[in-house]
């Protein structure tokens, strides 16, 4: 167990997703600080991450060049450098099959974006750029 309720370093406001790196650190969507935080794999802190460019995280993802963040209250998929530096953000809500209320994604091995649609009942797949490539349901 690691953390406690709170807005300071190693502490955690309603947790959601969280993924683990190549290097096994553990990244958590720290919804309600409206950041990713950063443990190591035996669970010591390590770092914020986003703290300026986050609303609402809900899930993150990391590939070898990226970190990806659903932020569901402005409805997006962002992604960072791994240094931190915001790469592009897409909006997913909108006009003609966009993702509305997105919830959890994976990444597929070309790095697509694979986001469950909870309004919708369906599964949009984005390409790396943020375009819709296809819909998986409704």
């Amino acid at each position: 167990t690691t953390g406690t309720q709170g807005r300071g370093e190693g502490q955690l406001n309603h947790p959601r997703g969280l993924c683990i790196d190549y290097n096994e650190d553990v990244y958590v969507a720290d919804s309600s600080n409206n950041r990713v935080s950063v443990f190591s794999k035996d669970l010591h802190f390590l770092k914020h991450l986003f703290t300026q460019q986050l609303k609402y995280p809900r899930d993150v993802k990391v590939t070898p060049s990226s970190v990806v963040v659903i932020d569901c209250s402005p409805n997006c998929v962002h992604f960072f450098s791994r240094s931190g530096a915001l790469l592009r953000s897409c909006v997913t809500h909108g006009k003609d099959g966009m993702v509305y209320g997105p919830r959890f994604f994976c990444l597929d091995p070309a790095a697509n974006v694979l986001i469950t649609d909870r309004t919708r009942h369906n599964i949009k797949i984005l390409s790396p750029s943020g375009q819709l490539m296809h819909t998986i349901g409704q």
